[in-house]
C-alpha cells in the first residue's frame, strides 16, 4: 500500500513539473489571441511568455540560427539526430516602434516552406503567412546569436537599442484546441492521482489504528 502511494506521489510530482514547464502554452491556449499587425500593441510589456498571437505575418527576417535535438540509443549507444528547428527574425509592431522576437519552425510544420519564402522575399513578392501560436522563452545561447545578428546587420546604432528592442522570446506555432485538450487531460490525471493518494493514506491510517488497538 505504501509503495503504491509513493508511486502515485512520484507520478504526480513529475506531472506537476510538466504542467509548470508548459505554463506558457497553457496561458496562450486560454488567452484571446492578438492580431499584432492589424491591431498593433500599445505596450511592449505585453510581450512575454504565454502571449497569444494569431495574425497574417507580412514579413520575416533572416534565419539567424538552428538547433537540432539529439538522443542516445540505449541499445548500441548510437546518437539519433532529430529534426532541425530554424529560428527567424520576427518583427512585432508596438505603437510607432518595432520590437523583435524569434520565430521557430521546422520542416515538419506545414507553414515551413511559406515562412522560408517570406524570409527570402526581401519584404516583397511573397504572400503573408497566417500564424497561430504564442511566445515562449528563447534559449539563452540562441538569444546571443540573435543579438549578434543584429550587431552585424547594423540595424541599430548602439547595443543599448539592441537590448531594448530585441527580446529573449520566441514565437512558437501552436494549435490552441490541442493545448486545451492536453491541459485538461493532465489536470484530470493530476486530480485522479491526488484522490488516489488521499484514499490510500486514509486506508493506511485506518490500518495503523486497527493494529494499534
Amino acid at each position: 500500500m505504501k509503495t503504491l502511494r509513493n508511486v502515485c506521489i512520484g507520478i504526480l510530482v513529475v506531472l506537476l513539473i510538466l504542467m509548470y514547464g508548459g505554463s506558457a502554452l497553457t496561458r496562450m491556449a486560454f488567452s484571446k489571441p492578438v492580431d499584432v499587425y492589424n491591431d498593433p500593441l500599445d505596450d511592449a510589456g505585453r510581450l512575454k511568455r504565454g502571449f497569444a498571437i494569431e495574425t497574417d505575418l507580412p514579413l520575416l527576417g533572416e534565419c539567424f540560427g538552428t538547433a537540432t535535438s539529439t538522443q542516445t540509443n540505449g541499445y548500441d549507444n548510437s546518437t539519433l539526430v532529430g529534426d532541425a528547428t530554424y529560428y527567424f527574425i520576427m518583427p512585432v509592431p508596438v505603437g510607432e516602434e518595432t520590437y523583435y522576437v524569434a520565430l521557430e519552425t521546422s520542416q515538419k510544420q506545414d507553414s515551413f516552406d511559406m515562412l522560408r519564402k517570406l524570409s527570402q522575399s526581401n519584404r516583397s513578392g511573397a504572400e503573408p503567412v497566417h500564424i497561430t501560436g504564442g511566445l515562449t522563452t528563447l534559449d539563452d545561447e540562441l538569444y546571443q546569436y540573435m543579438k549578434i545578428w543584429f550587431k552585424d546587420s547594423e540595424l541599430f546604432e548602439n547595443e543599448a537599442d539592441i537590448e531594448k528592442y530585441v527580446l529573449p522570446l520566441s514565437f512558437s506555432e501552436e494549435n490552441y484546441l490541442s493545448l486545451k485538450i492536453i491541459f485538461f487531460v493532465q489536470l484530470a490525471i493530476a486530480v485522479a492521482l491526488l484522490t488516489a493518494i488521499i484514499v490510500i493514506s486514509r486506508k493506511e491510517k485506518k490500518a495503523a489504528e486497527s493494529g494499534a488497538s
